[in-house]
């Protein structure tokens, strides 16, 4: 469990892991097997142990929790077979999450390898480059472990002499993207601020599990937007987080303008916002080699718009899109359950852990939706 910063987080050690240790920051909970880890988080979360929690920080410097008031930390004790329940109850919803996560990070690799393979790599090409030189009669059946005899007539059987495919086009992410930068509305105005509208900083970005930007933390009005120069960017814009740190990435699945931490693209020409994300990905320590900064590193507009991108044909960029977005449109699918099935199980956990609901309530409720 987390004690200093951030207090209150808290994670199950696998098993499986050995050797490990911890940080000062980090407090280590051994729990009575009749009890089960999982039990203390889900009683870690609840009112009164989060009340006792804030009754107690140190907040001097930063919120510190010390390890005396850790240990008096109350925790829910219904009987065995409640507690069971509860815990199989919740943890379906909890497994569901993790499920839902293992799932994203492979599909995000699947479009990895596929942008690296084609645009990167170029296997396609290199592909019929070999073709070619084994002295074959026909280019109609893929070489290329991932490509269907429908694309592979698509890819260029050469490379050209800036080692690029054969009528590809070496282009920079500014002409692809419309480039915008945000800011912040002053905060001595409440009238700019708590409106209906998204408004969105690095931090948003900090804990997704996921590149799907769904809701940000702070909101402004109508009138804040008006003091940012970018306005509102579109469903679909892709944040990059430009300082403290860069490397943030994400795609916006609301409307939503955004504070002088980010650089953002609007993918409205020739590349899709699909490609933009991987490219981003792809290039990140290009794009870290051209930060500066004496307080701390960034990434200006200036120097990100020039990064160079090789722009393929229109039929492989049509092609590629209709592989990788969706793969990304699954991605935000799964974030959005996930993202309920935490509500859901926050909902749940208080009551629950007062008695307030039985697990025997909440399956009849949940038969009656189904």
């Amino acid at each position: 469990m987390s004690i200093v910063g951030t207090v209150g987080q808290t994670a199950i050690v696998d098993s499986s892991l050995e050797g490990w240790n911890v940080a000062r920051a980090v407090a280590v909970i051994p729990v009575k097997q009749d009890i089960g880890p999982y039990w203390i988080r889900l009683s870690l979360k609840g009112g009164p142990a989060r009340a006792h929690i804030q009754d107690r920080l140190n907040t001097t410097v930063q919120a510190t929790l010390n390890l005396r008031d850790l240990a008096s930390l109350p925790i829910v004790l219904p009987p065995a077979p409640e507690r069971r329940a509860i815990a199989a109850t919740l943890g379906a919803l909890d497994d569901k999450i993790e499920l839902n996560r293992k799932m994203n990070a492979t599909l995000e690799a699947m479009a990895r390898a596929l942008f690296r393979d084609w645009f990167v790599d170029f296997g396609p090409t290199r592909a019929r480059m070999a073709l070619s030189a084994s002295g074959a009669k026909t280019a109609s059946e893929p070489r290329a472990p991932n490509l269907s005899p429908d694309l592979w007539p698509l890819f260029p059987d050469r490379l050209d002499d800036e080692g690029k495919p054969e009528g590809w086009e070496v282009s920079t992410i500014g002409e692809e993207v419309r480039v915008v930068g945000g800011s912040t509305p002053s905060t001595k105005d409440p009238d700019l601020w708590d409106g209906d509208i998204n408004w969105a900083t690095p931090k948003d970005l900090s804990n997704l599990a996921a590149p799907v930007l769904l809701e940000t933390s702070r909101t402004i009005s109508a009138a804040g937007l008006a003091k940012i120069s970018s306005g509102q960017l579109p469903v679909g814009a892709l944040l990059l987080s430009s300082r403290a740190p860069i490397g943030y990435l994400a795609i916006a699945e609301v409307p939503v303008a955004i504070n002088q931490g980010f650089i953002g693209m609007i993918c409205d020409k020739r590349i899709s916002n699909a490609f933009a994300w991987l490219w981003t990905l792809e290039n990140m320590d290009a794009i870290l080699a051209k930060a500066n900064g004496s307080t701390f590193q960034e990434i200006s507009k200036g120097n990100f718009r020039p990064l160079p991108v090789v722009v393929p044909a229109e039929p492989v960029l049509r092609a590629f899109d209709a592989i990788a977005k969706p793969l990304y449109a699954r991605i935000a699918k799964n974030e959005r359950e996930s993202r309920t099935l935490a509500q859901t199980r926050d909902l749940l956990l208080p009551r629950l852990m007062s008695g307030e609901l039985r697990v025997a309530e909440v399956a009849r409720l949940a038969s009656e939706v189904a």
